[in-house]
């Protein structure tokens, strides 16, 4: 799938522009606070139904403002689609102009893979982002995943919710919530353990490339064992029954998909205490090519890649092997100034867009 365009109106720091972008490498320029990051925030919203930067999705209206919204034209095998949104006092989605009901509808309609500093965490902060990562990932893939999810996550409350009252009654109803919690449990986990496994060739491959040969990394999901639903299944119904104790003291669930998290190795040592902040931006952007290859495989057609700052503490080498790895696919890039501009050639042609306080130069 391609961009072709991205109509903004009232959007941040955006009156009304239009954005056409190539099929290649999109190298979006400017002076910080001009635009660059709220045209990517554009796209990422789209695709994933929020904001990687905001809670609230009225702070993307324009101030003085009371409404926003954004066109995007995306070229599919199949023709032309187009997603628009509208942001009042709610958010709401249309494809091709006929609105969506729920949200798990939108996802699959434009696939990207988004990379901002704040993607770091994904290395460096705690499990929770690590956990995001994987159900965002898999919810555009699967809008049955994403509703599995939220669907635990009903069970989760109503199950931590009777943990906080009377002994008695908890010893009573607790089966039922555990019987509840582990058949959706199950899925998820394993999901997201086929989805890691998808990723850990393709992220080695790209982090060996980016760094000519010099990094590994390994990736393991930490969860309850089993290699079949039923056996994930039946793992946790034990986990939940041998840690009932504990969870009646603390007054919430201690296991669970809610708890999992990623180890991620460089090198055989744990990347989160011995990596550098170069070598994690390398990780990262490492797991961001793996997206785009398990995307591809997944939905026969190539995701969006959209890149927000992401040249600031890579070095001129792997600045070009970066390039050199995404060669094939629409790149969305931004940044202060690009010092190293891919080739122009039958497989990577770029296009250079200047941001001046809102406005396209």
């Amino acid at each position: 799938m391609i961009i072709q365009s991205v109509e903004l109106n009232n959007f941040r720091n955006y009156t009304e522009e239009r954005v056409d972008f190539c099929d290649g490498f999109n190298l979006v320029s400017g002076t910080n606070g001009q635009g660059k990051t709220n045209l990517a925030e554009s796209i990422v919203f789209a695709s994933f139904g929020f904001s990687p930067r905001s809670h609230q999705a009225s702070e993307l209206i324009k101030d003085g403002c009371t409404k926003s919204k954004v066109k995007i034209d995306i070229k599919k095998s199949y023709g032309v689609q187009s997603i628009e949104y509208i942001i009042d006092d709610q958010k709401q989605f249309f494809i091709n102009k006929n609105p969506i009901k729920k949200q798990s509808d939108l996802f699959g309609t434009l696939v990207s893979v988004y990379f901002s500093p704040k993607e770091l965490e994904i290395v460096s902060g705690g499990p929770q982002e690590r956990r995001d990562f994987m159900d965002n990932d898999i919810s555009q893939l699967s809008g049955n995943y994403y509703n599995l999810v939220q669907r635990y996550n009903k069970v989760l409350s109503q199950r931590n919710k009777l943990l906080k009252g009377d002994h008695k009654q908890v010893i009573d109803q607790i089966d039922i919530w555990n019987e509840q919690l582990a058949s959706l449990a199950a899925p998820i986990i394993r999901t997201r353990k086929n989805f890691i496994n998808k990723l850990v060739f393709p992220a080695n491959d790209a982090i060996k490339y980016i760094s000519k040969q010099t990094e590994e990394i390994n990736l393991e999901y930490l969860s309850v064992k089993g290699e079949t639903t039923e056996e994930i299944k039946i793992n946790i119904l034990k986990a939940l029954n041998d840690n009932l104790s504990k969870d009646m003291e603390l007054g919430y669930t201690t296991i669970g998909p809610h708890r999992d998290d990623i180890k991620i190795d460089l090198n055989g040592k744990d990347c989160k205490i011995y990596a550098s902040q170069g070598q994690k931006r390398s990780i990262v952007l490492a797991l961001k090519v793996a997206e785009l290859k398990v995307f591809t495989q997944s939905l026969g057609e190539k995701p969006i890649l959209v890149l927000d700052d992401v040249f600031s503490e890579l070095d001129s080498s792997r600045q070009k092997k970066l390039y050199e790895a995404l060669s094939g696919y629409q790149v969305i890039m931004t940044g202060t100034t690009f010092k190293f501009k891919p080739q122009k050639d039958e497989n990577a042609n770029y296009k250079q867009i200047k941001i001046k306080n809102g406005k396209i130069c």
